[in-house]
């Protein structure tokens, strides 16, 4: 197990050191969240105004804002532009073959490139969430329960995230190019994770479809928990479901990537 272990952690490490290489992405992701929240901020501002509201759906415009930025910096946080492009180039040009003959886990080494490649993100918006828990105190993370439910949300989010890039990801091996299957995933999850437009302002029927979908997971409930909208008898059981969807992810990644290795022919290599 340890030796595992450490197979997997020099990944995470070499993706970590790469990543801090490439600082200024960390910078134009600061500054991509902050310009988006201002563009947010203006939007909802003249919306306030002009209808003449003082909350919009519970809302009150402070804390729209806030919950809208924290869903941002959660959006950033499980971008798999990086990691998801290696994986379709390796299954297009056969440098998946490396992974076939070798005791490494291809699922698992991508997570760990995943984590890796995303691990500086990690750091500096942790600072930014810090800074702000100081600077608008009572307006996030009320407790510590609510601190440590919504690290535990994160890391579901993260994963779930990550496995549904794996299986999008998969389909490479029956078609030719999947990369636009990503880029329009990427773009709808904007939407319907509630990145921008809290899920709470959708009708009623497609919230009853999201809610019988990993999506709530991803975005809106770890921000529904660290700004307290969330009553806090609903935590465990969001906890729960988001858990099992991992579970039911995870099978399906390698029911998935089992089919497509044994279609696999290695055209490329």
């Amino acid at each position: 197990m340890s030796s595992i272990a450490i197979k997997y952690f020099s990944v995470l490490r070499t993706n970590w050191i790469q990543a801090l290489e490439y600082r200024a992405n960390a910078l134009v992701g600061v500054l991509a969240i902050f310009s988006g929240l201002f563009i947010e901020y203006q939007i909802w501002d003249l919306i306030f105004k002009a209808k003449g509201y003082t909350t919009v759906k519970n809302f009150e415009f402070n804390e729209l804002i806030m919950f809208i930025f924290l869903s941002i910096i959660i959006g950033q946080l499980k971008s798999s532009w990086h990691s998801s492009g290696e994986m379709i180039r390796a299954i297009r040009t056969g440098e998946i073959n490396k992974y076939l003959i070798r005791p490494i886990s291809y699922f698992w080494y991508h997570f760990m490139m995943f984590i890796g490649f995303n691990s500086l993100y990690y750091i500096v918006y942790s600072i930014i969430l810090f800074g702000f828990t100081i600077i608008f105190k009572g307006m996030i993370f009320h407790t510590l329960a609510s601190i440590l439910c919504f690290i535990l949300a994160l890391v579901l989010s993260i994963y779930l995230s990550y496995c549904i890039y794996f299986i999008m990801v998969c389909f490479a091996f029956w078609f030719g190019e999947v990369r636009s299957l990503v880029v329009s995933y990427n773009l709808a999850m904007l939407v319907l994770s509630g990145q921008y437009v809290p899920i709470r302002f959708f009708p009623d029927y497609i919230l009853n479809i999201i809610n019988w979908t990993p999506i709530r997971y991803l975005v809106d409930f770890p921000v529904s928990i660290a700004t307290g909208i969330l009553p806090i008898e609903e935590w465990l059981s969001g906890l729960l479901m988001a858990t099992l969807w991992c579970f039911v992810l995870s099978i399906c990644s390698a029911i998935i990537y089992k089919l497509g290795i044994k279609d696999y022919e290695a055209y490329g290599s």
